[in-house]
């Protein structure tokens, strides 16, 4: 299976949370069931908004995500008995306070390596 193909398959099933997901930073040992890719650019506010939610943490604003790596497991001989598993490793979150002041602010220039995203 081509990396074109899986890359397509994540981008069907993580392209609302992870940016840029491109075959350099791409591993595959698809009869194995290992999938992996690294450094990865997480979409600030769906994910970095999810986390700090989690955390209780309401008052901060994500100005960028990313990850060391994201592995995907796929238990081919027991696919319809055990599930896919996704492991995100290494989340890093750059975050600021949300002020009156900061609060309306808009971060990124707009191009697909820095997406425009706004701080709530």
């Amino acid at each position: 299976m081509s990396k074109r193909i899986i890359l397509h398959i994540l981008e069907n099933w993580l392209g609302d949370y992870i940016l840029n997901i491109s075959p350099e930073r791409l591993k595959v040992a698809i009869f194995k069931g290992k999938i992996k890719l690294e450094n990865i650019q997480l979409d600030a506010d769906a994910v970095g908004s999810h986390i700090l939610g989690e955390l209780g943490l309401s008052g901060f604003g994500v100005i960028s995500c990313w990850a060391r790596s994201l592995k995907v497991h796929v238990p081919w001989k027991s696919l319809e008995r055990e599930p896919l598993r996704f492991d995100l490793a290494d989340v890093h979150l750059l975050v600021v306070p949300l002020l009156p002041s900061t609060c309306q602010i808009r971060c990124g220039s707009g191009t697909t390596g820095d997406p425009v995203c706004s701080l709530r």
